[in-house]
């Protein structure tokens, strides 16, 4: 599977919305007598395997690296560093019992000193808040970007079951809000997976190469 930088707090929850947005197409496909056609899609085996999951997941890997090169980034760290160095000269001078300072010109030390160290607490803060920013923007546009991805399959998923003459069509790869598999049980239902893959005209490895675990039967 392709590791596209995004954490599972990210893709589950948008997974499960994919499971019921699947469920909803029972809604708009035909009915005809008997019991409906029940399909399933794996649309987490679809999602990974997309040329586009992977050079999403290159993109933001390379933007999240290149925080730390941004110029703000490296004049934030340098102040820090330049201010991390005065507090250890600043320090070894207040405990040298080798040459000891005099009340005021010690009193003076340590003022400097708290100074010099709230100013690096506040670098240290602007470069943290600076960082998470730069990564909150990073998912955010990471996140849109998966979900045109994943209304695609839907659609796709929708047209599929269509021409097969399904009236459900349900995400075996989901899970619940609960972190268990949105299917528990399933039989013989039909499994439009690799028929999406080919209508999505994307260069993605068969069923048999795809590492997956079915649902009992």
């Amino acid at each position: 599977m392709i590791d596209t930088g995004v954490g599972p707090h990210h893709l589950p929850p948008l997974m499960s919305r994919l499971a019921v947005w699947l469920l909803m197409l029972a809604a708009t496909l035909p009915v005809w007598g008997g019991a409906p056609q029940i399909a399933v899609v794996r649309v987490m085996d679809i999602y990974s395997n997309l040329a586009s999951t992977a050079e999403l997941g290159e993109k933001y890997k390379s933007e999240r690296d290149g925080i730390m090169s941004d110029p703000r980034a490296e004049i934030l760290r340098n102040a820090i560093s330049g201010l991390e160095s005065e507090l250890e000269e600043m320090k070894k001078r207040l405990t040298d019992k080798t040459q000891p300072l005099d009340e005021e010109s010690a009193r003076n030390l340590i003022r400097t000193y708290e100074m010099k160290r709230q100013e690096a607490g506040t670098l240290q803060h602007d470069f943290e808040k600076f960082r998470l920013e730069r990564e909150k923007d990073i998912n955010r546009r990471m996140i849109a970007a998966m979900r045109e991805s994943l209304d695609r399959i839907m659609e796709v998923a929708g047209r599929t079951a269509r021409v097969h003459g399904c009236t459900l069509v349900i995400d075996s790869s989901g899970n619940s809000n609960t972190g268990l598999p949105f299917i528990l049980y399933q039989k013989n239902a039909k499994d439009l997976t690799d028929a999406v893959k080919t209508a999505l005209g994307k260069d993605v490895p068969s069923a048999t190469t795809t590492n997956h675990k079915p649902a009992p039967h």
